[in-house]
């Protein structure tokens, strides 16, 4: 975590997850051979052991540049987990790159890839292996990759989610299907990736490819009636195209920082602050090892710069800068990566307990990313999204998240609470009653079916009309 002092010198903590890394080996061609370019667990950790010294140099050496004060150097950065740091620094005193809260990597286009039909089986078991060691498995967060013109390429997601894979990296150029974007099977990839609740991170190297991955996506979504997160990696390479930004307002679509430089990053700020809710649509990332410290130290300094407040003023926009910097940094990468597998039930081969026989429909376990999963499943109509943005709140007995049906142009909130001892759901409309929405029919929502496990039970239930209409 990054520690912050505001002008009352109250301590303020800013996540940091790095959206964008690699690890394994990838062959180099070059005029005097070949070589390997390397990248593994410790050379990220060591890049964010050389990043927060690179931070806090900058702001320390110029303070009037900032709109926050820093700590002293040791202890500008905590780990997120501190029973870590006294495993890990046993035997050794480093920084570990605290800084850094978690880590989401996923393979090169490696030396391994190519030696297993369909690709990169073995590349995405060697990064599973790498990253669920006692070391990494607290901050590094796996994804998995594969070619999606392979015919195994769904089964190959579906298995690398069983074996702890949270996300998915998908490479057109690399993989040579730059001109089948539009392509059903990219479409049955994205959707396999929405139906296990799993974010997709595109390489796209520039805006035709942005507008071609956007049009795809959209298409996926409104074919399976699914949610599907999407993350547009380096935006393109391109801060100054209207079209850019456009993609990113779109339902589910996100852009990556990664490859970020100097005048680049104000660049951006200035042109995706025309779409609205921006900062829920800004993943940081360094693509490690292709860019390293200076990249990812111009991009993380500006968000504390005063710059920044001065382009928030500029642009009115209604939320606070250290706001913006939580989600970010960090606080947008945390919402669309699933936490915890246990909900949902995939078995190695992808079946979700449809064609086996001894397979049981999923339960909920009783945990809150449990029931988010959950409703994201059942909860939707067709031709019109739904979606739940998780807003929790301190107190358990309130209601603990919104939920939002309906598209950009017509959206319907309802917020949802649980009531432990009784195992009762309850959907209260928010703000106001439901006889404000009379397009929504109970039918739609009275059909769906709870099921949930609490204190060794598991309860079924139906929502009602008394219940969906109770108010608070």
């Amino acid at each position: 975590m990054i520690v912050t002092l505001d002008n009352q010198d109250q301590t303020i903590f800013l996540p940091l997850v790095d959206f964008h890394t690699h690890i394994g080996r990838v062959k180099i061609e070059t005029t005097k051979g070949s070589s390997q370019r390397v990248n593994m667990p410790k050379n990220i950790v060591q890049l964010y052991e050389k990043l927060q010294y690179e931070i806090h140099k900058r702001i320390s050496q110029n303070p009037d540049n900032y709109y926050i004060k820093l700590p002293p150097v040791e202890e500008f950065s905590k780990p997120l987990y501190p029973f870590v740091q006294q495993i890990l620094d046993l035997k050794t005193k480093k920084s570990r790159g605290w800084i850094v809260d978690h880590i989401i990597c996923f393979p090169f286009n490696d030396i391994f890839h190519k030696k297993t039909e369909p690709k990169f089986v073995k590349s995405n078991q060697y990064v599973l292996h790498q990253l669920q060691t006692m070391d990494n498995c607290f901050r590094f967060i796996p994804f998995c990759r594969v070619d999606v013109m392979d015919e195994g390429a769904v089964k190959e997601v579906k298995s690398s989610i069983a074996a702890g894979a949270r996300g998915l990296k998908l490479h057109p150029l690399s993989q040579g299907w730059i001109d089948k974007i539009d392509s059903t099977s990219c479409k049955t990839v994205l959707q396999t990736a929405g139906e296990s609740f799993i974010p997709v991170i595109f390489d796209v190297p520039n805006k035709g490819v942005a507008l071609d991955i956007t049009k795809t996506s959209e298409e996926a979504r409104s074919e399976s009636s699914i949610p599907i997160n999407v993350v547009l990696g380096h935006t393109a390479f391109d801060y100054n195209a209207k079209e850019i930004f456009e993609c990113i307002s779109k339902t589910g679509m996100y852009t990556e920082t990664s490859g970020m430089r100097g005048k680049d990053v104000e660049i951006f700020f200035n042109n995706v602050m025309e779409v609205e809710m921006w900062w829920d649509k800004i993943l940081f990332g360094t693509d490690s090892n292709y860019f390293g410290v200076l990249q990812a130290a111009d991009f993380i300094t500006f968000l504390l710069s005063t710059k920044f407040v001065e382009l928030l003023e500029a642009h009115e926009c209604e939320v606070e800068p250290l706001t913006a910097a939580a989600k970010i940094l960090g606080g947008n990468a945390l919402q669309i990566v699933p936490k915890s597998w246990k909900t949902i039930g995939l078995n190695p081969n992808g079946e979700n307990g449809k064609k086996k026989k001894k397979s049981k429909r999923k339960k909920l376990l009783g945990d809150l990313n449990g029931l988010h999963l959950l409703l994201k499943k059942h909860l939707v109509q067709k031709n019109n999204n739904a979606v739940i943005d998780i807003t929790k709140l301190p107190d358990y007995d309130k209601p603990i998240q919104v939920l939002t049906l309906g598209n950009n142009g017509q959206k319907k909130s309802f917020s949802l609470s649980i009531e432990e001892k009784k195992q009762k759901l309850t959907f209260y409309p928010f703000p106001k009653g439901l006889d404000q929405y009379p397009d929504i029919t109970m039918k739609e929502l009275t059909n769906v079916e709870s099921f949930f496990k609490f204190k060794g039970r598991i309860s079924k239930q139906k929502l009602t009309e008394k219940t969906f209409l109770e108010s608070w």
